[in-house]
């Protein structure tokens, strides 16, 4: 049966609306009746007259490329959220996006096309790093979604180059302007492909038509295996890339991880580069094959409110044709339903914690206030409605740290102005000012049962009383400044870690001390660098850590050893567990030019699931929701984002 508005999908996804055709079915707006949310679903459109084992084999490739693109999480590529069968068809379940495709906004500046390009190439790496290569790369599938830069499709070639071998018609699939050589002389596909088909879809972006052209398809072959590549008068300093990315050798073209990092030195190399990066939203939004209008949908509002974002807004259209996505027009909403950002702070955002409810999110800065004396600030963020609903002022140097209590009544924060403060988190007020230490207080957790707090500061281990505003505890033991504190989740235990001091000394260990006798009971060794962040596992059977030497290192709480080393490509900042434990989450970063993502780890499997990319500088801080439908990061680029998992 072929969809019908009203049909549901695998007794799931209500169709509601056709808003695309293309070479491989129909995209309907849909809804998810589990999770009451839209849904774009994609009724994949088999070859009618195949035996039954090619069409079952079809339909077992159609789900296995499905399920890889629902692998690739990275804010540049399309989301997939379900693959299902329904009357002996395959269907694609996806998110709905708002933009326009790079095909309908014309010819763009340089500097547009720099920036744009930076973006689709770290998409690339990303897919590349986890064996998937996109084969059709082109304007078409590429989508502007106000501040985003989305490729679709990730998948369908495959698919069809699949229906072309079983059906013998010995096809090449893609669009042939933007197919590189070693795909029509029948070689291996790998990511070089995809490099090519990117350094064609900017020379087409600034030039206004693709470097190769004919008046036959022969002649256009001929072209690219053959032909030099033709002057671009618009590229101005684009055009050295574009000639390495275009090189008939795919060995001569750089990777895309190199290609991201050329174009964005390339994008901030010029004085205007920041103006006219900007991609109007003004630019036509007809794409390749129009959707059918929906009249009676109101137009969407302007801006970043997550109203936008569940009212969509004009005419539902295709991304492409067989795209695996259905697109909005365009708003300036960088939120495109698997995550989003808030804003407000103007320096590092040190430290994110989730309010045991889920309802709060905490964020330490270092940004201040000059019309409340310059005292730096703690934000409250409502998560539903996005937005500040308190600003916490007090401390006089930068917050590094914050931990709601088990009760979520009381939030505690650590500066550098060298106290610990607590704040009544409905009455958003402070309550007491904890002091005693003579350095930079650097981490707070509480206690399970709320009433101890321990905080981080010089080489001590300091445990307070709450009810009586008093030190309980001074731990000694590390010889240099400790970062981070986290209690075990029954209480017993407390994990310190420490790391360099100013004058070269070094520790770098993670400390597991006895609560109930105020002793050390282990010395963790193996990190080489500080130890920045630690965290206990829900059964509190695991530690983790995170150090600067690029490792999370697994830890046997009970004894007292190494279990695993996770090697990760930057420094870890940050790292915490899903409420479930089966996950853990990294942040990390490092120079300006690394890179600054936060990345899933599986934890049965030790491997990375996914790798969250976004912020344009350090991750400084990750933190689950207590429900684990969400993860919050907060970042040296002075944003928050939470993303939905």
């Amino acid at each position: 049966m072929k969809g019908i508005a009203g049909l549901l999908v695998a007794g799931r996804y209500r169709l509601i609306t056709p808003i695309g055709q293309g070479g491989m079915g129909r995209v309907w707006r849909g809804h998810d009746e589990v999770l009451d949310r839209e849904v774009a679903v994609k009724e994949v459109l088999l070859p009618a007259d195949l035996p039954d084992a090619m069409h079952d084999r079809l339909i077992a490739r159609t789900k296995k490329e499905a399920q890889t693109a629902a692998r690739v999480h990275h804010s540049g590529i399309v989301t997939v959220f379900d693959v299902a069968e329904h009357d002996d068809a395959p269907w694609i379940i996806m998110e709905l996006v708002h933009g326009t495709s790079l095909a309908a906004h014309g010819r763009l500046g340089w500097e547009q096309a720099a920036k744009l390009g930076a973006d689709l190439a770290d998409a690339l790496a990303h897919a590349h790093a986890a064996g998937v290569v996109h084969r059709d790369l082109k304007p078409d599938n590429v989508l502007l979604a106000g501040d985003r830069v989305l490729i679709t499709d990730f998948g369908i070639a495959r698919i069809l180059d699949e229906v072309s071998e079983l059906t013998s018609t010995n096809t090449v699939i893609g669009t042939l302007h933007y197919m590189a050589p070693e795909r029509l002389e029948g070689k291996p596909v790998a990511g070089p492909v995809d490099l090519w088909a990117l350094g064609a879809t900017l020379y087409a972006a600034v030039e206004g038509q693709p470097p190769f052209t004919g008046p036959t398809q022969a002649a256009i072959i001929t072209a690219i295996l053959t032909g030099p590549l033709p002057a671009a008068p618009n590229a101005g300093p684009l055009d050295e890339i574009l000639h390495g990315l275009l090189a008939k050798d795919p060995r001569q073209r750089p990777d895309a991880h190199e290609t991201a990092r050329r174009l964005r030195a390339l994008g901030t190399s010029s004085p205007a580069s920041t103006k006219q990066a900007e991609i109007p939203d003004t630019a036509p939004t007809t794409l390749p094959m129009p959707a059918p209008a929906d009249d009676n949908e109101p137009a969407a509002p302007r801006g970043p409110s997550r109203r936008s974002v569940l009212v969509g807004g004009g005419a539902a259209l295709a991304a492409a044709v067989g795209g695996l996505i259905a697109v909005r027009l365009a708003n300036n909403s960088p939120d495109d339903g698997s995550w989003f950002r808030l804003k407000g702070h103007t320096s590092d955002v040190n430290s994110v914690a989730f309010s045991p409810d889920g309802k709060i999110l905490a964020s330490a800065s270092g940004d201040f206030l000059a019309d409340n004396g310059g005292d730096a600030t703690i934000r409250l963020w409502d998560i539903a409605d996005r937005t500040t609903i308190a600003t916490l002022s007090g401390h006089t140097q930068s917050v590094d740290s914050v931990a709601f209590s088990p009760d979520g009544k009381t939030l505690a924060s650590a500066s550098y102005d060298e106290t610990v403060r607590l704040w009544n988190v409905a009455a958003r007020s402070g309550t007491a000012v904890l002091t005693g230490g003579t350095n930079d207080v650097t981490a707070v957790a509480f206690g399970p049962d709320g009433k101890t707090l321990a905080s981080g500061s010089g080489r001590t281990v300091r445990l307070w009383n709450i009810a009586a505003r008093s030190t309980r505890a001074v731990l000694i033991g590390h010889t240099t400044d400790v970062t981070t504190v986290a209690f075990s989740p029954d209480g017993k235990t407390l994990a310190s870690g420490s790391g360099r001091n100013p004058y070269g000394n070094e520790d770098n260990t993670v400390r597991l001390w006895d609560v109930t006798t105020r002793t050390a009971v282990a010395t963790l060794t193996g990190h080489t660098d500080m130890v920045c962040s630690v965290v206990f596992s829900p059964d509190g059977k695991t530690l983790a850590s995170g150090g600067l030497d690029n490792t999370v290192r697994l830890w046997d709480v009970a004894a007292r050893s190494a279990k695993a080393t996770l090697t990760s490509a930057e420094s870890v900042w940050s790292v915490a567990f899903s409420p479930d434990g089966k996950t853990l989450a990294s942040g990390g970063g490092g120079k300006r030019d690394d890179s600054h993502t936060v990345r899933l780890w599986d934890m049965a499997s030790r491997t990375v699931t996914a790798t969250l990319t976004g912020h344009t500088h350090t991750v400084m801080s990750v933190a689950f929701s207590p429900n684990g439908k969400m993860l919050a990061s907060g970042g040296s680029d002075q944003t928050i984002r939470v993303w939905k998992l």
